[in-house]
């Protein structure tokens, strides 16, 4: 449930930090007409199978990057914008568009919002840490109501909403900025640059997600300037190669391999060599965790063990592969043998492969 906090204040100005990264989404780079890249379409409730909801690029004027949160109409000029054009009195829910380019912790999501008809309905607004079109936040403007509201729905339904008291200023055909600073499990909401309460809010249920853009009903909406100031998130698979890179000075490289789920191919999703993050295993390394057998190379100056990963019921779920200048006259068993706790390392750190991807 979302929780309101009173007594921690997280402004807008938060700083996520040095190492923070800026993603802004670029909508020039799609043809008018047509869905982004790394975008995916999805819907709360119920369309209208006659006038189904359609998220497409148009050219129209817009608030510049460098605008004030609370511009408004004012100084525009000819861009690009993300909008869902269908508008239909028998549709029972949201049409929802979502990034799939990457899952966010913690991050500060900023997008210009206008909201450009609707006969019943004239509700739109962002979409952030969603898992997908049934599981996320949402933070809204609604131009008939005139207010903003804050809604979580899980499991397709919405188990908690937080609105506005007093009437604020939100007109149809005009630009609006909705914002929304998240660090940890609390965040702030911001309507053109003024938080939309005293506090802050708290919800621990959802720990990362993806963004994205809401619409309700009959309301058609645009969408433009989304920028996205996140933490990059590392993984514990990276993290453990850190650390065994830090302990283990005579390993010349590592790889833990696995996957988040069995339909999927087994990758090495850490390595010391970030170009190697992604490669699909050999059939030595798959053939590691069926039969829990070690692998065994060896080269002038090195050998390569690959060793199975068990979880805490002692299941191979992952396999290490680990490069290691060796001993003259080093044996395969000695080179097991000085695998093992680094092996022991990682299963120290997981309960399940899943701990891996966190």
């Amino acid at each position: 449930m979302i929780r309101l906090v009173l007594a921690i204040l997280i402004t807008t100005t938060w700083p996520l930090g040095l190492a923070a990264e800026e993603l802004n989404l670029d909508f020039s780079q799609t043809k008018v007409g047509n869905l982004p890249k790394d975008f995916s379409v999805g819907f709360l409730g119920r369309d209208d199978p006659q006038n189904p909801a359609k998220w497409q690029i148009t050219e129209t004027k817009t608030p510049s990057s460098l605008a004030k949160e609370n511009s408004g109409n004012s100084n525009l000029s000819n861009h690009f914008a993300l909008k869902q054009t269908s508008s239909s009195f028998s549709r029972g829910g949201s049409p929802i568009c979502l990034f799939e380019g990457e899952e966010f912790r913690d991050l500060d999501f900023t997008v210009r919002v206008r909201i450009d008809g609707g006969a019943f309905k004239q509700l739109a607004g962002i979409v952030f840490r969603a898992k997908d079109s049934e599981n996320f936040h949402a933070l809204m403007i609604d131009a008939i109501e005139k207010k903003v509201m804050l809604i979580k729905v899980d499991e397709g339904k919405q188990v908690s909403t937080w609105n506005t008291l007093k009437e604020v200023s939100i007109s149809k055909n005009e630009w609006h900025t909705l914002r929304v600073v998240y660090k940890s499990n609390q965040f702030t909401c911001t309507h053109n640059g003024a938080n939309i309460n005293a506090g802050s809010f708290s919800d621990s249920e959802q720990s990362k997600g993806k963004v994205g853009f809401i619409t309700f009903g009959d309301t058609t909406a645009s969408f433009a300037r989304p920028k996205i100031t996140y933490k990059p998130q590392i993984i514990l698979a990276q993290r453990l190669i850190d650390s065994i890179k830090t302990k283990w000075e005579r390993v010349e490289n590592v790889q833990i391999f696995a996957r988040a789920d069995e339909s999927e191919p087994l990758r090495a999703v850490g390595s010391l060599a970030p170009e190697q993050l992604g490669e699909k295993a050999s059939e030595v390394t798959e053939g590691v965790i069926k039969t829990t057998q070690f692998g065994y190379a060896k080269e002038n100056k090195t050998v390569t063990v690959t060793a199975p990963v068990r979880d805490r019921n002692g299941e191979p779920v992952a396999a290490l592969k680990v490069k290691m200048r060796r001993f003259r006259g080093q044996t395969k068993k000695a080179s097991i043998v000085r695998t093992m706790p680094i092996v022991k390392h990682i299963e120290s750190r997981m309960r399940d492969v899943k701990d891996l991807f966190k």
